[in-house]
């Protein structure tokens, strides 16, 4: 077995809206060796790992998958279990794979769940792993290691708890959220609405105040002046001044570092100037500054304060050790470390217990070491603070803080500027009114941990990752820019430009990707085919975007599914036979699931336009929540007459060439279709088509009438507003038409409309891509001998698997058995140069491009030697 091609499908997909892992599978010889060929495989897997029996598989119950692999089942089947299991085993939430079976002997595409892409691959390369092992014979082994590798994995990789729970926080709100980069960062919103959030640092908090928090003496002046209580203290550099400021202050006390985070290197109940000197050998490296002030009897509470408001409280406590009469105190340590609620950093519920120079000195200060082995029973407190870095744990109080402390916290806050502030106070009972003299202020921290209070070791859980998504964002409409999104087989690039066209008439900075560009407002900031979800993702993420419009191709949706989970328009174009045989898409059934995706996506209260002239795309508005718009180039169409009926949303032309708007049981006429230059007087029916829904999702976002009509009016099928889509140039009395018609729907469209212009001949100029099928190449070369007097046949520069002259060979072969004179010129250039040298005064020249650029460059160096021509007669 080998893998040939991974891809983390990252965004809604074909297979699932949750991320999935997309592997091309190689069965090789095992494609004919079903499970139940194997001798003893069934029951040594069943075996190794007995959960697989929870298994429902296909047949929706506990046990199915088992059945079948008794049964005899193929190994890419198998191995989608395994890798599902071990994640789930690992502590990974993961439910969905699928496997399918591809034309091409032995090639399996087996798709599965992940969380986190390299936990989610480790987990298929050691179900290969194990299948081996098992085929080869080999017993006795356990899966724990890999369990363990994909659990480490996963921890590493994944968002740390702060972040994690906003993330979840604002996908369950359904407001936009993507990780940026590897770190824990994210971004809420898109558009102009975004803000930023790196763990529990929020775009708006404020930089002086996190410099004023970590600054812990500053922090203790500001609070001091604005009245609040605070500990006594001084900051010191030398032995000489800690000692001198002990005395000032008095014992008992607390010794930490000045810019000290997360507990670290603090020491408390200092009462000696002997604990003291002891203390300061404790610290684990040579601090510059040190704060000494006095230590307080009592509790140790965090409060959390979003936006000045207290969301959250915890009692902290350190960890315990509880003797058993024969282990040492680090053996203790040791096996508390191994529950598994704990875990390094900040990755699970509550941190492993440090064995570190604090430890020992705070055991020293108990007349205890390391190898201090405790009676049966006997209960100490194993690290000095209660900080959940250092091992301890923490208890829900926050219905149970009085109002007075509350004021305290968010007077605290306040004082320092955070928006967001992790408050350390002091004090016997947190029930009980403020009193000055047993309760203080020990701290105001940014970027304040939340995992105590998502995960108290007792208590009510609170959600303050949603507190912290709706101090930024009230609800989704706040945070999300509209966003429409156009797919289908055809249409898709002309469509997008006119609705960014249409909507730039209120003023609005539009964002766009099509299969020329990405541009944000008339700024082009990227070139190529950017149909796919890099692209979007700068469009969605450039804070000068008011409104996205997003071509969105079926190629970039199975490279990496969508780059939103919702649009607010979702636009269905047509759907044909196209890109059969690719990336598991085999069918046309598979074909129109994969852009039913866009529909399915359309939040509730958002638009989906479908043209109701193709059957299969009408279809799709049975999968949408959004509300449906028809369009269509004839009034009676079934859908039409029913929308009106039922005083529905459409857009039609009427048998009088009207387009016509019908909205709650009124038809307002729009502007005759003919008018309309991207319609070329009404003869590009596929242009109407196209019209028809951008003038619905242009309407659906707010558009009035006047202005579509003037923008309508304006957008002209040329070079600046509809660059490669059925441009004229007319040159020497022949006609040159551009466009980029690439299979058999698309080519019909073009003839349809080449059958209303006045011509003597039609010279096509044509290639087809490597990655279509025989059949799909030889249908596209019968169209074009049909509709041409001449066809001129050339080699696209990407060969796209194919060998070199190959698809030319086929295009020709099919063009003479069809009859129609044809050449093969393979290179583009040179095969327009050869049309123009076979044409004459009233003939059609229609170049089918590859490259857009090659095609422009040829019609500017026609039209420059006409000029030169002119001027010398």
């Amino acid at each position: 077995m080998k893998i040939n091609r991974v891809r983390y499908l990252n965004g809604p997909n074909y297979f699932s809206y949750k991320p999935t892992l997309w592997i091309e599978l190689d069965l090789e010889e095992y494609e004919y060796q079903p499970s139940n060929e194997i001798p003893g495989f069934a029951k040594s897997l069943e075996a190794l790992i007995p959960s697989l029996q929870t298994h429902t598989c296909s047949r929706g119950y506990a046990g199915a998958f088992i059945e079948r692999l008794h049964e005899g089942t193929w190994m890419g089947h198998i191995l989608e279990h395994i890798a599902l299991e071990l994640q789930h085993l690992a502590g990974i939430e993961v439910k969905h794979g699928k496997t399918i079976t591809s034309r091409k002997k032995g090639i399996y595409f087996v798709t599965f769940e992940y969380q986190e892409k390299e936990s989610g691959f480790h987990s298929f390369e050691a179900a290969m792993d194990i299948v081996q092992r098992l085929i080869n014979g080999e017993d006795g082994f356990s899966i724990e290691p890999y369990i363990e590798k994909i659990s480490s994995l996963f921890y590493e990789n994944k968002l740390g708890p702060s972040t994690e729970a906003i993330y979840n926080a604002a996908k369950e709100m359904n407001i936009p959220v993507e990780r940026i980069g590897s770190q824990s960062i994210l971004r809420l919103g898109n558009g102009y609405r975004q803000k930023s959030v790196q763990a529990t640092i929020t775009s708006q908090t404020s930089h002086l105040a996190v410099e004023n928090a970590c600054d812990k003496e500053a922090a203790k002046m500001i609070l001091s002046a604005a009245g609040l209580p605070v500990p006594k203290g001084e900051t010191a550099q030398t032995k000489e001044e800690i000692f001198s400021a002990a005395d000032r202050i008095g014992y008992p006390l607390v010794l930490k570092p000045l810019r000290g985070r997360q507990g670290r290197g603090v020491i408390t109940n200092i009462r000696t100037r002997e604990e003291l000197f002891n203390a300061l050998c404790c610290l684990e490296q040579e601090e510059n500054e040190l704060i000494i002030e006095r230590y307080f009897e009592g509790s140790d509470y965090r409060l959390l304060v979003i936006d000045n408001e207290l969301k959250a409280a915890s009692l902290r406590t350190p960890p315990l050790l509880i003797g058993n009469g024969k282990d040492t105190i680090e053996k203790l340590i040791q096996s508390e470390n191994q529950n598994s609620l704990r875990g390094a950093g900040h990755e699970k519920p509550m941190t492993k217990i440090p064995l570190n120079d604090t430890v020992r000195c705070f055991l020293e200060s108990q007349g205890l070491s390391f190898q201090s082995v405790l009676e049966k029973g006997q209960v100490i407190q194993a690290v000095g603070s209660a900080n959940l870095s250092t091992g301890g744990q923490a208890v829900d109080v926050t219905d149970e803080v009085h109002p007075t402390i509350k004021d305290i916290a968010e007077e605290a806050a306040a004082a320092i500027g955070l928006d967001i502030a992790g408050i350390d106070i002091i004090c016997p009972d947190i029930t009980k009114p403020f009193n000055p003299e047993t309760t203080a202020i020990l701290e105001v921290n940014a970027a304040p941990g939340i995992r105590m209070h998502l995960h108290p070791g007792r208590g009510q859980k609170r959600d303050v990752g949603k507190d912290i998504v709706r101090y930024l964002f009230k609800d989704r409409t706040e945070a999300a820019i509209p966003v429409i999104s156009i797919t289908g087989t055809n249409g898709k690039t002309t469509t997008t430009r006119l609705v960014k066209h249409l909507l730039e008439g209120s003023g609005l900075t539009v964002g766009m990707t099509n299969s020329d560009g990405v541009y944000i407002g008339e700024k082009q900031i990227d070139k190529g085919d950017c149909s796919g979800p890099i692209s979007a993702r700068k469009v969605l993420g450039s804070p000068k975007t008011d409104i996205a419009v997003l071509e969105t191709a079926r190629g970039g949706i199975l490279r990496e599914g969508l780059a939103f989970r919702h649009c607010d328009v979702g636009i269905v174009t047509n759907v044909s036979e196209d890109h059969l045989g690719l990336d598991g898409i085999e069918t046309f059934e598979q074909l129109v699931k994969l852009k039913r995706l866009i529909p399915e996506v359309v939040i509730e209260g958002g638009y989906c336009i479908l043209n109701a002239d193709d059957e299969e795309t009408a279809k799709m508005a049975a999968y949408t929540k959004g509300t449906v718009i028809y369009t269509s180039l004839d009034e009676w169409n079934h859908y039409i007459q029913s929308a009106i009926l039922n005083e529905e949303t459409a857009w039609y032309v009427d048998t009088e060439g009207m387009i016509i708007y019908s909205c709650k049981g009124v038809q307002q006429p729009f502007l005759p279709a003919a008018e309309i230059p991207v319609t070329l007087a009404g003869t590009a029916r596929h242009n109407i088509s196209n019209l028809l829904q951008a003038l619905a999702a242009a309407h659906s976002q707010g558009a009035g009438f006047e202005e579509l009509k003037e923008r309508a009016l304006s957008f002209k099928p040329d070079s600046l507003h509809s660059r490669g889509r059925f441009n004229r140039t007319s040159i020497l009395g022949r006609e040159i038409l551009v466009d980029y018609a690439h299979n058999q729907a698309g080519l019909r469209a073009i003839y349809e409309a080449v059958d209303h212009m006045k011509r003597s001949r039609t010279i096509t100029v044509i290639s087809a891509a490597g990655d279509r099928q025989d059949d799909a190449i030889r249908a596209m070369v019968q169209i074009a001998a049909a509709n041409s007097s001449f066809l001129i046949i050339k080699e696209d520069k990407d060969l796209r698997g194919r060998l070199p002259e190959e698809v030319p060979a086929i295009m020709l072969e099919e063009a003479e058995n069809y009859g129609t004179p044809s050449s093969v010129v393979l290179d583009e250039a040179d095969a327009y140069q050869f049309a123009w040298e076979q044409s004459r005064g009233g003939d059609l020249l229609l170049f089918l491009y590859e490259s857009i650029e090659t095609t422009e460059k040829f019609i500017d160096r026609l039209q420059d030697s006409k000029l030169f021509s002119d001027a010398t007669e």
